[in-house]
């Protein structure tokens, strides 16, 4: 690497023409931008990291600098990488929002006095929904029956609530007041049920009927979090999420759940191919078994993503077998269209990490050169399906390096790579060609020979219609490669993949089974008068 900071440019050339451009300048941390000598309006696209360049007025590009600082591509070459990751950053589309901090809090005690005490220190910062679960204090809910049950990330209160007193039809003609014998009806008409005997004096003097000493009403509470004050204790269920069920003695741990947010809604779901049938309440739920934060449930619609929970891990994303749900970062679409933009050549080393990890082999590398390699920037690698893999390897890539900083591997990515090393094995006696490391052991992985050669001919066809309908179609050209006549994989690996045996003696060609399947792994021979499964899409979603 020069002595300054290379800058890796991709931007209007001669009329209309994109081209790339390397300079050599200073990068002012002060700006958090590159000194370049091109006009602003002519650039495109900048290589570089957004942790640094926090303020540039165009798209950064990791993918971009890594390849031109460490790999080895002509000015061609990286004009190409330039327009595919251009492409890339113009078609990302999300919502994204900030989310206002909710203060709702409800605060349950068993003390009227500690709980006006607490109202009167935290009531102007926070939304405090008090309620007594013992003793009745004028202003304050006293909850009866109360029913506490967590989900979508709320907590649903409900409780019955005494209502002695009925508004509507009170004249406030002041003549139950003296006629208490126990002074317990309040000139705020608060009824102090501690004190009550029940003997129904108010009730025989009020005019309108305007008291039961007997009427309850329903009451319905949904917060975000609760508060139980000293002395307070409830049974709370087992299922209940108690994450946000707090103390006073870990109030600061409520006041720290409690800011601001951004959300990016990255995660979306296509009901269309998804094989999960709300309808029926069965099907596939490899994404919601997968969730660990309750940010995808079931219901009659099918899929809900919660997006406020959502923390990006990319396990849903990597188990999905038709791709119903997909990363808006970076599509299964527009990873194909990618790689329909630059050549990759055959017996390349492909590097997958997220920004922050070739960031950090980047600094530790900028005197290196890695040949035949091409870094790509892929937000969350743990996000990668066995698509991602087959079409890398079928387009001529002979080793992946997947970089995850995490010492624990992702469970549905180690099942996706176990998958590919399955098939390959099978197909062409190879070993391992997926490696998943951490950026600093990439270095030593790379500078070892490399002696798998890729496939010939290469895979070149870049139509998309689903993940599974993929698969089929680049499982199909590797078995043409590997000229095996029958090969047989059983196990955990190929687990997703079967057949279905129809009883025709029971099949009344209903045709109910065709029209629930999403991804047409079954159809209607209306000549044999049959049912035909297509094994190749068929995901065992029952």
């Amino acid at each position: 690497m020069m002595g300054k900071y290379v800058n890796h440019l991709l931007c209007y050339g001669k009329g209309a023409d994109i081209v790339y451009q390397q300079n050599a300048e200073h990068l002012r941390l002060d700006s958090a931008s590159p000194d370049t000598v091109l006009p602003e309006s002519s650039i495109l696209l900048t290589g570089g990291f957004t942790t640094i360049l926090t303020d540039s007025p165009y798209p950064v590009s990791p993918t971009l600098q890594l390849n031109g600082d460490l790999a080895a591509f002509n000015e061609n070459e990286m004009a190409a990488i330039g327009r595919a990751e251009l492409i890339r950053a113009n078609s990302q589309s999300y919502r994204s929002y900030i989310l206002e901090p909710d203060l709702r809090v409800a605060v349950l005690s068993t003390d009227s006095v500690a709980l006006n005490a607490f109202i009167e220190r935290y009531g102007s910062i926070l939304h405090l929904e008090p309620l007594l679960i013992k003793e009745y204090a004028p202003g304050i809910t006293t909850a009866q029956e109360l029913d506490i049950r967590y989900s979508n990330g709320r907590y649903n209160c409900s409780f019955m609530v005494k209502q002695p007193v009925d508004h509507d039809a009170c004249t406030y003609c002041g003549k139950c007041g003296p006629a208490c014998p126990e002074n317990c009806l309040s000139e705020h008409l608060f009824l102090d049920f501690a004190q009550c005997t029940l003997c129904k004096a108010c009730e025989k003097a009020c005019p309108e009927q305007a008291i039961d000493l007997h009427a309850v009403e329903k009451h319905d509470l949904v917060v975000p979090a609760l508060l139980l004050l000293s002395g307070t204790e409830i049974n709370f269920s087992s299922r209940i999420n108690k994450e946000k069920i707090f103390s006073e003695k870990n109030l600061e741990h409520l006041f720290d759940t409690i800011y601001a947010a951004q959300v990016d809604e990255v995660i979306t779901w296509n009901q269309d191919i998804c094989q999960y049938s709300g309808r029926l309440g069965i099907g596939c739920d490899v994404c919601v078994s997968a969730c660990e934060h309750q940010a995808l449930t079931r219901d009659h619609n099918g899929i809900t993503i919660h997006h406020t929970h959502c923390t990006e891990c990319g396990d849903c994303l990597a188990g999905c077998p038709t791709g119903a749900l997909q990363y808006t970062r970076f599509t299964d679409v527009e990873f194909i269209e990618y790689f329909s933009n630059i050549t990759l050549q055959p017996g390349t080393t492909i590097v997958i990490g997220c920004e922050h990890d070739l960031h950090k082999f980047w600094w530790k590398n900028t005197n290196r050169s890695f040949a035949n390699t091409l870094f790509l920037e892929y937000p969350v690698t743990s996000a990668l399906s066995s698509m991602h893999l087959f079409f890398l390897f079928a387009l001529g890539a002979a080793r992946i390096c997947i970089l995850q900083h995490q010492e624990d591997i992702p469970a549905l990515l180690q099942q996706q790579t176990n998958l590919v090393h399955s098939v390959l094995s099978a197909l062409f006696g190879e070993e391992e060609r997926i490696h998943i490391l951490q950026p600093e052991s990439l270095a030593k992985a790379l500078s070892r020979p490399l002696q798998k050669k890729s496939l010939y001919p290469l895979y070149h066809d870049f139509s998309f219609t689903n993940r599974r309908e993929k698969i089929a179609h680049i499982l199909s050209f590797l078995c043409r490669q590997s000229k095996k006549k029958q090969v047989r994989l059983t196990g955990a690996p190929v687990a997703q993949f079967g057949n279905i045996h129809f009883d025709t003696d029971k099949c009344t060609l209903c045709n109910a089974c065709v029209g629930e399947c999403r991804i047409s792994a079954l159809t209607a021979d209306n000549n044999n008068f049959a049912i035909v499964p297509m094994p190749q899409p068929l995901t065992i979603c029952t």
